[in-house]
């Protein structure tokens, strides 16, 4: 029987036939592979690279408050009674990508194993913020006494006579929060305050007065 030579490969079709078949190019999108999977394979790459990207931004990391420097502000010094207020330096440090907050800080001051002096600040309105990957630097006081049996006579050794540093130990323990997460970070090592600063006067006393230059 007669037939019609195919397009492409090798047979003939029945005339029969020849209705219901149709000549499609071989450059005809109509025959290009299906690109479904490939559109799934961009769409999982996409999603992932999304979550990726937000549990990298949002996930939480750690905030530190770190006391970095401990100054003398204000003395008075005798051998038996000494008045002290410390000024005591706090940077904290915001590792995240979004602006965290200061609650409150409490600084305890150690001089020869004693507790001579603490600081307890909370901040119920107007929280100092920090803002993302970045520091803060916190200033606070601390008053200080201490008579005939508790150091005084050493104190006045050290920053009248031999006009050494006072070395004190300092804990600070910082608490923050970001959206309903709160944290606390314990920081606790020696600092030295110069003496260098402080009067000797004739009648053997000594003392310094820095708060009210600032005044």
């Amino acid at each position: 029987s007669s037939g019609i030579n195919a397009e492409y490969g090798s047979g003939k079709i029945s005339r029969k036939y020849s209705e219901g078949v149709a000549v499609i190019s071989l450059g005809d999108e109509r025959l290009a592979p299906s690109r479904t999977i490939i559109y799934i394979i961009l769409a999982v790459v996409l999603f992932l690279g999304i979550t990726i990207s937000l549990v990298a931004v949002l996930y939480p990391r750690p905030l530190t408050g770190v006391s970095k420097s401990l100054q003398i502000l204000q003395a008075y010094i005798t051998r038996n009674d000494t008045r002290l207020v410390l000024g005591i330096s706090v940077t904290a440090h915001n590792q995240n990508f979004f602006t965290s907050y200061v609650d409150g800080v409490v600084t305890t001051v150690q001089f020869q194993q004693r507790e001579v002096g603490a600081n307890d600040t909370s901040y119920e309105v107007s929280k100092p913020s920090i803002k993302a990957r970045s520091d803060a630097t916190l200033n606070y006081t601390v008053s200080t006494s201490y008579s005939s049996d508790s150091y005084s006579t050493d104190i006045y050794t050290y920053c009248c006579v031999v006009r050494w540093s006072l070395n004190f130990k300092v804990t600070v323990n910082s608490k923050f929060s970001y959206f309903s997460t709160n944290i606390e970070y314990n920081d606790d090592k020696y600092l030295f305050a110069n003496c260098a600063g402080i009067v000797r006067h004739p009648n053997g006393t000594c003392s310094i007065d820095l708060l009210s230059g600032q005044q």
